[in-house]
């Protein structure tokens, strides 16, 4: 019973990193997208990229504080966000740690249900683990 407590805690410890993984990048970019250390400019709507469910996200290029030319995109919606050659304002994190803002879009909060899972399972693993390390 100890190498299951052992197999289960090292499986907890594994998923729950992934799981932290997955969820911190999101997290930094949702303080990021509501606090004022980020650059506001102006860009322009380069290119579309459509799913394939229908609906489209517009890519918008524009440059950093060093001319530096990059490139951000609005979420994906049924009808066109910013049309081609259309302007739109970014805000990016000078310090590139974080996506940029196009619109003042703030960054979908779905996904952290989803990195939630593999620290839900985590807990679990863990859980049991500890059950048959103890018995």
């Amino acid at each position: 019973m100890e190498f299951v407590g052992l197999l289960f805690t090292i499986l907890s410890i594994a998923i729950g990193t992934l799981g932290v993984r997955l969820l911190l990048p999101h997290l930094r970019n949702d303080r990021f997208a509501r606090g004022d250390s980020g650059v506001r400019t102006t860009g322009k709507c380069v290119n579309m990229r459509w799913t394939s469910g229908g609906w489209v996200s517009s890519i918008i290029a524009y440059e950093d504080a060093d001319g530096e030319r990059r490139f951000a995109s609005t979420r994906a919606r049924p009808t066109i966000p910013v049309h081609l050659g259309g302007t739109a304002e970014v805000y990016y994190d000078p310090r590139g740690q974080a996506q940029a803002v196009v619109n003042g879009e703030m960054p979908p909060k779905g996904f952290y249900a989803f990195c939630m899972v593999p620290i839900g399972v985590s807990l679990t693993f863990g859980v049991m683990g500890l059950y048959y390390l103890l018995v």
